[in-house]
């Protein structure tokens, strides 16, 4: 049995593991996973499989070092593999680690001694901003469904009010951002197709919202009030309701759902499904996620919640909750998608529960109805979904407690919530939160510290040298003179701008290769699908049919290569900005080490705008020009001898008749035909916004250039102020010696907080 050791450190994304007291070997596989700052759930799925190779053992005594819920992950692949007779024995055990909620005591601890501190620098807006920013940074949860599966009603139960409109068609036609702030009043900021603000509600009904949902001039609502099962000083948690992919108004909703849906997304999302299941649009869908949850390991399908909503609906010949989980898990898996999160739940009741418990108004149905599925939610063992929920054993444990104490109080009413799945459901938003959010989280707010300490540390080592060297003050001002020069030369600035004009234009140029590379590549699949109906000969109602999947061909790839180009395109206007900055730390590396990158946080880059053609409706689409005739087959027919005479003795021995092969007039459609012409606004719109994207990423990048060289010049401005107060330091005799003890005691005080600081990221 091989004893392991695994010491992560979540914050720093920092790992160590030895085996049987040894390091791993240089060219150990797992040494390649943990490298580079990757996340215990990138690689722990592999772990098994690589110490098994590695050490030609099945049997292992593993101690843990880090939190809870990664102990739990390690848990969960081992005791799979177990499962699986991978490995034959796995004793695991855990070294208890500092936990986030210890982290956030100590970060405002810190915080508040660093503003009682010596440095006045420590005290301005800009710090600031940057800890209440880094503080109360957005998480995003996407909530996405194909029809009518109940989302918004979800959405509802968790906010424990009716704030979403919801009937039993598809009813979501706008994204709806609900940003978590903890106020009991909803507010909210309603937004016109193009960003346009319309109107301002500063108490937000369900009323009005049904109304703006059928508005068609409105796109985008945010409102903010209080997410109950969060709190906005833990993450300021942000629910975005999407429409189905039939039911959106705006182009713009299917490319915000396909970002949230791309590899690159770590944002949670909730995929609402009901027990039947099936549709194309469902497929569609599914195959982004399954993309999605290819990449990146364990965090991957982490971040996708399959919720299983009206599960209480289920009749006895529709099969107990297992049956239908496990027809559902088979259902994804022919999707690609394998081990999903699995909820079952029942929100409406769980709505109405909450709904009655605070108070509101419901009529008398409601309360009839509910009380039913109080009674049905506590008796029936089968509609208890908490546990089929895929959720850790400590989050089990847990919800476990909350019945338990439910039912020594006997509250029927918390009792069938629990039931419903969606305390379940919340509770896995929330641990997501603290496995991935909260720890990015305290590395940033950590990383916003030791920058600022590290920029007001250097510069008063070098007001404290100064201070100290008064005997080579003239040495000294000469150089700060030198470097003053050197910010002011013409010659100087007129080379810097050029070297920016020149990293402007190779980015520029970079782009339109990587525009040219995605219109290639897009209009390769379209030229595929052509290619496949070549030669086809369609009947008329077939060729109706084809078109309508050439149109859903068309709609998907629409969003597909704009979200392609965006990302592409982002990546180029973002390298503009690393090559500028970079350009201008060169400019001052022999000036001042001191620059800290985060002055151009500033700077934002849009999201890629792209115009685009539209795409046929098949519903307006003729396919009458390309209706063709021919002559087919059409059996046998008998044709008599009618020159056959008892009066001519010569047709006596002739045949009386005989069969001949029979013609029909069909209308046919060449299906290639079809499909060229219908596609060809579509390579149009390729094109076209190929074009555009080529323009957008010259204006951008322009844009940007200035934007930096404005800021080079403020920088400029500020670092010839601190070299006057460094000539200040350098040139005054009389106060040289306070000054110095003055120094001592800063950077005394900044070596100690430094350290406060350092060690908040430490388990």
């Amino acid at each position: 049995m091989k004893k392991v050791f695994i010491k992560y450190n979540p914050y720093k994304l920092e790992t160590e593991i030895l085996v049987d007291e040894r390091k791993l070997a240089e060219n150990s596989k797992l040494r390649e996973k943990i490298a580079f700052g990757s996340r215990l759930q990138e690689w722990v799925e592999e772990l098994p499989r690589i110490l098994i190779d590695e050490y030609n053992d099945t049997s292992f005594d593993i101690l843990f070092h880090g939190t809870l819920p990664d102990y739990e992950d390690l848990c969960e692949v081992f005791e799979e593999a177990y499962e699986k007779k991978k490995v034959e024995k796995v004793k695991l055990e855990r070294k208890a680690a500092k936990e986030t909620s210890d982290k956030e005591v100590l970060i405002d601890e810190v915080f508040q001694e660093i503003q009682k501190g010596p440095f006045d620098e420590l005290r301005d807006v800009e710090i600031l901003n940057a800890f209440e920013h880094a503080k109360s940074s957005d998480f995003e949860v996407c909530v996405v469904a194909t029809m009518s599966a109940g989302k918004s009603t979800l959405i509802n139960s968790m906010l424990r009010t009716k704030l979403m409109p919801s009937k039993q068609e598809a009813c979501t036609a706008i994204i709806t951002r609900i940003k978590d702030n903890d106020k009991s009043t909803w507010q909210a900021e309603v937004y016109s197709k193009g960003g346009k603000l319309r109107e301002t509600h500063k108490e937000l009904t369900y009323q009005i919202m049904e109304r703006l949902n059928a508005d068609e001039q409105v796109s985008l609502i945010k409102t903010e009030g209080n997410i109950p099962f969060v709190t906005a000083e833990d993450v300021s948690l942000v629910l975005i309701d999407t429409p189905g992919p039939n039911n959106s108004r705006d182009p713009e909703h299917k490319k915000v759902q396909s970002e949230f849906l791309g590899k690159a997304s770590k944002s949670l999302v909730l995929y609402i499904m009901e027990g039947t299941f099936g549709s194309d649009d469902d497929n569609a869908l599914l195959k982004r996620v399954a993309d999605s949850m290819a990449v990146g390991g364990k965090q991957s399908r982490d971040r996708f919640i399959f919720v299983v909503n009206k599960m209480d609906d289920r009749k006895k010949e529709d099969g107990d909750t297992e049956q239908t989980l496990e027809r559902i898990r088979d259902y994804l898996k022919s999707h690609g998608i394998t081990n999903p999160n699995l909820f079952p739940a029942a929100a409406l009741p769980a709505l109405n529960m909450r709904m009655i418990e605070n108070g509101e108004n419901v009529d008398e149905d409601t309360l009839d109805e509910t009380e039913v599925k109080v009674k049905k939610l506590n008796r029936n063992e089968n509609l208890h979904f908490e546990n089929y929920a895929t959720l850790p054993v400590s989050v089990r444990g847990e919800i476990n407690e909350q019945l338990a104490e439910a039912a020594k109080r006997k509250d029927i009413y918390t009792q069938a919530l629990i039931h419903t799945g969606i305390i379940s459901i919340e509770a896995a938003i929330r641990q997501y939160v603290q496995k991935y959010a909260k720890t990015a989280k305290i590395k940033n707010i950590v990383d916003t510290f030791m920058h600022k300490l590290d920029e007001v540390g250097c510069f008063e080592e070098t007001k404290h040298e100064l201070a100290s060297r008064q005997d080579e003050s003239e040495k000294i001002v000469q150089q700060i003179e030198s470097i003053r020069k050197k910010v002011d030369d013409v010659k100087s600035a007129k080379n810097f701008q050029n070297v920016v004009a020149d990293d402007v234009k190779r980015i520029e140029s970079d782009s339109r290769d990587v525009v040219e590379k995605t219109i290639v590549k897009f209009q390769s699949r379209i030229a595929k699908r052509i290619d496949a109906l070549r030669g086809d000969e369609l009947d008329v109602e077939d060729a109706k049919d084809e078109v309508e999947r050439l149109e859903k061909f068309a709609n998907k790839l629409k969003p597909d290569f704009k979200e392609d180009l965006n990302d592409l395109v982002r990546k180029n206007l973002i390298q503009t900005s690393s090559a500028l900055l970079e350009e201008y730390k060169r400019k001052l590396a022999s000036l001042t080490d001191e620059i800290d990158p985060n002055v151009f946080s500033g700077i934002s880059i849009e999201p890629l705008k792209l115009m685009g053609g539209s795409v046929f409706s098949a519903d307006s689409y003729s396919i009458k020009k390309f209706i063709k005739q021919k002559k087919v087959e059409d059996g046998e027919e008998w044709v008599k001898n009618t020159d056959k005479k008892w009066y001519k003795p010569w047709t006596w021995f002739q045949e009386s008749g005989y069969y001949r092969t029979k013609y029909k007039t069909v209308k046919y459609v060449p299906g290639d035909e079809v499909a060229q012409d219908f596609l060809t606004p579509v390579q149009d719109m390729i094109y076209e916004v190929g074009e555009e994207a080529k323009k957008y990423t010259i204006t951008q990048s322009g844009r940007i250039a200035k934007a930096f060289n404005s800021e080079f010049k403020r920088l400029d401005t500020v670092l010839k102020s601190k070299l006057s107060e460094l000539e200040s330091f350098a040139t005054d005799r009389g106060k040289a010696e306070a000054r110095i003890r003055e120094s001592e005691k800063k950077l005394e005080w900044l070596g100690m907080i430094k350290a406060k600081v350092e060690s908040i990221l430490e388990i």
